[in-house]
């Protein structure tokens, strides 16, 4: 097949953002805020035992709709293996860190992946809501951990 028709048969994708971090750190949470949903009410004991994909629309230039594919990776210290599966698949990692409990092992085990599936990652302090955050504290925690 001549290169240019190939072309026209090539239609792009949504880019794909995984969601990572320590357990209990608010991704799950997050995700059903973009998405409207409740997911984390369904999870077993509340944590994140598989990897989940998730499509968001939202609408774009001259009525056009775009998608992005968002996923959901668990925090909980047996699931490192399905993490590097997740960031290996992924254009873009947000790293979700709690401002009540800075970075934590699997903070530092998602950050490993990251970096192995040489991905950009964005940081994401999560739970400054909450009586015990500590943002500085936090931001400290990540630049003593070079995040």
């Amino acid at each position: 097949m001549p290169k240019s028709s190939t072309a026209q048969h090539i239609v792009p994708r949504p880019p794909i953002v995984v969601i990572m971090g320590h357990i209990d750190h608010g991704k799950s949470s997050l995700l059903d805020y973009i998405r409207k949903t409740n997911i984390v009410a369904k999870e077993a004991g509340g944590i994140t035992q598989h990897l989940s994909a998730y499509e968001v629309s939202r609408p774009a230039k001259k009525g056009i709709v775009e998608r992005i594919t968002f996923m959901d990776t668990p925090g909980h210290q047996a699931f490192s293996k399905m993490r590097a599966r997740g960031a290996n698949v992924a254009d873009i990692a947000v790293l979700v860190v709690s401002a009540e409990d800075g970075v934590k092992e699997q903070t530092k085990e998602a950050l490993a992946a990251i970096k192995q599936a040489d991905i950009p990652y964005i940081v994401a302090i999560n739970k400054i809501d909450k009586p015990n955050a500590n943002i500085e504290r936090t931001k400290q925690n990540l630049a003593e951990n070079e995040i």
